[in-house]
């Protein structure tokens, strides 16, 4: 007679009822809204399955452990920001304004998306975790890198006067980054609704950036 028993195996997918991939999709959900308030040593797997309704043995399949699990949260999040560079403009022959204006739009669209990544980037550079220079060169590194050749192209282009590249782009996204970190406080010393749409706020930051670098 043929034993029809299953032999278990290690790594094999723990039963679930949801395709592979809308579980790690939910799992990945989960764990960024508690990373966000608990930071990646105060978050735990079992709060974190439990959030996204899975078994830990679910977790530990798709992501092995709780640091495996964290960088893949940094990871879904950061590189959402190389799709920025696929918009058209880029490649074009417009002025460096231009490029620069759009890629503030779409910066700005990203942070509006993307507030629980901001809180765990906030906790990392603070505590100058290890994951934050990871993250630089892994993911933001190719992003200034860009901007930076923008820079020089309106240099090189007299669009814009010599300056620094680098402290031109860490200035604008830094005024960006600022801005949405400060927006509760804003809102409450001015008392009213601080816009920062891309359309409104974005304008604003191209202007800021380029009156005192456009030549006349």
């Amino acid at each position: 007679m043929q034993n029809t028993s299953i032999k278990r195996t290690v790594g094999r997918r723990p039963c679930s009822g949801k395709p592979k991939i809308d579980t790690r999709v939910d799992i990945l959900s989960a764990a960024r809204r508690i990373f966000a308030r608990k930071g990646m040593e105060g978050a735990s797997v079992r709060e974190v399955a439990a959030t996204a309704k899975v078994n830990t043995a679910m977790i530990y399949y798709h992501f092995k452990d709780k640091e495996g699990l964290y960088q893949a949260v940094l990871a879904d999040s950061v590189s959402v920001l190389a799709g920025i560079w696929e918009d058209r403009v880029f490649k074009s022959n417009v002025p460096v304004k231009k490029k620069i204006q759009r890629y503030v739009e779409l910066f700005i669209q990203y942070e509006q998306k993307n507030e629980d990544l901001r809180r765990i980037m906030a906790m990392e550079f603070a505590v100058s975790g290890r994951s934050a220079a990871c993250i630089c060169e892994q993911y933001f590194g190719d992003n200034y890198t860009r901007l930076i050749e923008i820079v020089k192209e309106g240099i090189k282009r007299g669009e814009m006067r010599k300056i620094d590249p680098s402290l031109a782009v860490s200035s604008l996204i830094g005024i960006i980054v600022h801005n949405f970190i400060m927006h509760p406080m804003a809102e409450k010393i001015s008392g009213k609704r601080v816009d920062l749409s891309p359309k409104k706020f974005g304008s604003f930051i191209t202007d800021l950036f380029f009156t005192g670098l456009m030549r006349e």
